[in-house]
């Protein structure tokens, strides 16, 4: 693929998700290299069309971008707009901080597909339901002698790691003949299970028999074995568009589909959300309901019609029951829903029944990706860490803040209290490389703001490169505030880009202290560039979500920890215990 072409799509995948991890670029355009998909980023970045992030990329943040005003700028922030939450699985430290954030709120949160902690748990039996299947499959193919066996998974989920263990389970449980497994990982994905099953079949003896966790490895599957002429009999979960399962009948590979219907599903999250906000309580647990659909069974739950194959109106009906006798208030309640891939067939299904459920039900059913509630989440973090930075400074002193989202909170922080407690900070001194630090303390009183030297950096909206640091030849601030991609005790503080690392790192020789401010998503973290070694690191503001045993590396490294929300960690304003590292040797 030539390189505008891909350029393209990488941009045309960021504008539909707001995020997008190298790892999704890779199943998306498996023919790319990682390396080329890297440098595709790092080009698009130079030229201000996205933002990198540590191992993918996001949309520039307009919101950090708005004019300066008296308060730091505010996020939208999906979740603390919602009234209930109903979340798939999100992989990651993103995720794990919006759990935290949705927990932390007390707001109703179902999992969807699978076990989420904080939340309840709604879907299917996935064990179970395979383990049905994988009866049957013993059952249809018990002629064949010796069973060789593909398994299609995902073993990153645990919902789809069910499936395979539930479907190899029954199988074995109920195949009196040797049995023979190899199992590969599609990631959920045709283009990458169409690879790997390739290259699966071109290894060795024919398969008899190929399960695939969701319609499109399934899909892959099939098509893996037309390509060598291989006669399989196809199982699998998921049942995520009718005209797939209906396959079952047209006497092909696809032999029966477990159906977990998505339809059902929606319907039943609204439902559950809906008592537990009449009720004040947690939402209770729902195990779908699914069905082995055969071709001697595929009219009993799906109809044809004009448009294709689709879920009949009765079993929706009686799987779900009607719907639940509510209490109306004055305002109507905000459901929020936030699938990765709201276009995926089992989304689309699950969206269109609960959007008609929340209608009945008088509730507004919001769609939203999850990147969204995650990057809302880290401003949040990000202005608690800033504030308690904040608490730290002193009239009359001479600070150095470098770009990023972190120091940008805190300059809006100063901007704050300039404002409501004047004199506080009066005489307070700014030193910055980053132009939206500078246009935000703009007309801040009693606060003096000088801008470094040096290229700019158009995708970061800041100053980079030698020429940086000829205003500290003149010039020694006592502390360096600097924002990173990643902070270890082995590795030290990082950034994602090298030019920004140099600049991190002269900024923070400038100072006689240097604070770092992370948020826990980035602490234990490396990023790809060294900004300090951690003995150059005199203190890490970070916020709650910091795992203790991270806190205690970095402590035993001789770096001072203070925590946001941890008020035994907060000084007095204007105090600082005094770090312990870097301030010595520089004495």
């Amino acid at each position: 693929m030539i390189k505008d072409r891909r350029q393209q799509r990488i941009l045309e995948i960021l504008t539909a998700e707001g995020s997008v991890e190298i790892s999704e670029l890779s199943r998306v355009m498996p023919e790319v290299s990682q390396v080329t998909l890297r440098r595709d980023i790092a080009e698009l970045a130079e030229a201000g069309a996205l933002r990198r992030t540590h191992g993918g990329a996001v949309l520039p943040d307009a919101a950090i971008l708005k004019h300066p005003s008296t308060e730091p700028p505010r996020v939208l922030a999906g979740v603390d707009e919602m009234d209930a939450v109903i979340l798939p699985p999100v992989l990651g430290r993103g995720g794990d901080a919006l759990r935290r954030h949705i927990i932390r709120r007390a707001i109703p949160f179902l999992a969807e597909s699978a076990q989420q902690k904080g939340g309840t748990y709604l879907g299917p039996d996935n064990y179970g339901a395979s383990f049905e299947l994988g009866h049957l499959a013993a059952a249809n193919e018990t002629g064949r002698g010796r069973l060789r066996v593909l398994t299609i998974g995902q073993p990153e989920l645990d919902n789809t790691r069910a499936r395979v263990d539930g479907f190899v389970a029954g199988l074995r449980d109920a195949y009196t003949k040797p049995i023979e497994m190899v199992a590969i990982n599609g990631q959920g994905n045709y283009r990458v299970a169409l690879r790997v099953a390739t290259d699966a079949f071109s290894t060795g003896a024919p398969f008899d028999v190929v399960f695939a966790v969701n319609d499109h490895t399934a899909v892959a599957g099939a098509e893996a074995a037309a390509r060598h002429d291989a006669d399989v009999a196809l199982y699998a979960t998921g049942g995520e568009n009718p005209d797939f399962v209906a396959q079952v009948a047209d006497g092909g590979a696809l032999r029966a589909v477990a159906a977990f219907f998505p339809e059902v599903v929606g319907a039943i999250a609204i439902d559950r959300v809906a008592a537990a906000l009449d009720t004040g309580a947690a939402p209770e647990k729902a195990v779908t309901p699914h069905a082995i659909i055969t071709a001697d069974t595929l009219e009993t739950y799906f109809a044809p019609g004009p448009n294709g194959w689709r879920l009949r109106d009765t079993c929706l009906s009686d799987m779900v029951g009607p719907p639940v006798a509510r209490r109306i208030g004055s305002r109507r309640a905000r459901i929020g829903f936030m699938p990765h891939f709201p276009a995926h067939d089992w989304y689309r299904a699950m969206i269109q029944a609960m959007q008609v459920r929340a209608a009945k039900l008088q509730l507004d059913l919001v769609v939203t990706p999850p990147h969204q509630g995650i990057s809302a989440e880290i401003s949040r973090l990000r202005t608690e860490i800033a504030k308690l930075a904040a608490t730290t400074l002193q009239a009359g002193e001479t600070i150095v803040l470098g770009e990023g989202e972190a120091t940008l909170c805190l300059a809006g922080e100063i901007r704050r209290i300039a404002f409501a407690e004047t004199g506080r900070l009066s005489g307070l001194t700014v030193i910055t490389n980053a132009l939206d630090v500078l246009f935000r303390l703009e007309g801040a009183p009693g606060i003096k703001t000088l801008m470094t030297s040096g290229e700019y950096q158009a995708a970061d909206r800041c100053l980079v490169g030698p020429s940086l640091g000829a205003i500290f030849e003149r010039v020694r601030a006592d502390r360096a505030f600097l924002s990173v991609a990643g902070v270890s005790h082995r590795f030290g503080a990082s950034a994602l880009d090298e030019r920004l690392a140099l600049a991190g790192s002269r900024l923070g020789d400038a100072a006689r202290q240097t604070i770092v401010l992370a948020d826990h998503t980035l602490i234990g973290a490396d990023a790809n560039h060294r900004i300090l070694r951690i003995e150059e690191v005199d203190m890490v503001i970070t916020d709650d979500g910091t795992m203790p045993a991270d806190r205690q590396a970095l402590r035993a490294t001789n770096v001072e920890v203070l925590v946001a929300g941890d008020e035994a960690d907060a000084p007095a304003p204007g105090t600082l215990p005094m770090a312990r590292g870097r301030a010595r040797r520089l004495n």
